[in-house]
């Protein structure tokens, strides 16, 4: 199944990666608009934290060789959720309440074809002191519609590439990233049937599409009953080479309540469903998001409008690079 929520060109460069962006690139700083959130990308599977297929050979007493083939399972995973249905979609909105130690964020997403991508995130004030109240929540903003990108706050954003906003608004959705397993990797090995809280789960590891280091691989769990996805465990990516930088954890994320997605009164979308909830552990912190909305074919045309006075920035060359970890929050207290 193809990234089914954007275009031709689009689909090339997220079966590479969606790109992280440096702090310098966030008016008050990445931490910002990241935390909270597990949708933006902020580094590699890497060979050191790598899960190799060959070190689990057995299941039960059984031989690899008995086990069902990793690429038959994700295939039937999509076709689970809606398959290639997915790609006749108008539209796509997401809104959840991501629940962390930081507060409660909010992460709204739209897309609306054929390339039209908006990504919203508010976080929650910062903490009060004896000389400082509590600050208001603050929402950040990256959109691209008809060849013009921006980022920022409302009412003080700025241009950006818009390749790069692309990027990282059309990769930055939990939902879309799990639609489009079969575009961002590849070589998928079944490798164990294991419980996970008590469901057997079949264990499958694969290859993010275009890295270099090919035996980093990302684990995708598959639920043996149902057939969905169960979650990821994702290697952590390298430590910064400063001498003070932290130390980087890998991330799980856990997927359920699967339901059928909300539709327009005009859609004619068929047997599409999504998950509801999603658990994201991290270097010792726990994100829990809720979605309140997951629908399609609910949006108006022009509901992605680029805010005035914005102007086309220069488009860089995109360099590909393998999909990556997610960010979470920080632990205050680590």
């Amino acid at each position: 199944m193809s990234n089914t929520n954007c275009s031709p060109r689009h689909r090339a460069l997220t079966r590479q990666s969606t790109i992280g962006m440096s702090p310098k690139a966030f008016p008050f700083g990445a931490a910002a608009f990241v935390a909270a959130s597990v949708f933006f990308i902020a580094g590699l599977a890497w060979p050191e934290h790598a899960v190799h297929a060959g070190s689990l050979r057995t299941v039960h007493g059984a031989p690899q060789d008995t086990l069902p083939a990793g690429a038959g399972l994700v295939r039937a995973a999509m076709e689970r959720i809606g398959g290639e249905n997915w790609r006749n979609i108008r539209s796509f909105h997401s809104v959840a309440t991501a629940k962390s130690a930081m507060g409660d964020a909010t992460i709204e997403y739209r897309f609306i074809a054929p390339d039209a991508r908006l990504l919203l995130q508010t976080m929650p004030g910062g903490p009060s002191t004896t000389t400082s109240p509590k600050s208001s929540a603050r929402t950040m903003e990256l959109g691209v519609s008809n060849g013009v990108a921006w980022m920022g706050e409302p009412g003080q954003t700025r241009a950006v590439d818009p390749k790069m906003a692309e990027e990282l608004a059309g990769g930055g959705d939990l939902q879309t990233l799990v639609r489009s397993i079969e575009e961002r990797f590849e070589d998928f090995q079944t490798v164990l049937r294991e419980s996970i809280n008590g469901r057997m789960v079949w264990r499958i590891t694969m290859k993010p599409r275009a890295t270099e280091t090919p035996d980093a691989r990302w684990i995708l769990f598959i639920d043996a009953a149902s057939g969905l996805v169960h979650g990821f465990d994702i290697p952590a990516p390298p430590k910064d080479a400063r001498s003070n930088a932290p130390t980087p954890s890998g991330q799980s994320i856990r997927l359920g309540e699967w339901k059928p997605v909300e539709l327009g009164a005009n859609s004619k979308a068929q047997r599409l469903i999504a998950f509801r909830s999603a658990s994201v552990s991290a270097g010792g912190m726990e994100t829990e998001l809720v979605y309140t909305t997951v629908a399609v074919d609910t949006l108006a045309a022009d509901a992605i409008q680029a805010p005035a006075g914005i102007e086309p920035a220069q488009t860089k060359p995109v360099t590909p690079q393998p999909p990556a970890a997610p960010t979470v929050p920080k632990n205050p207290n680590g």
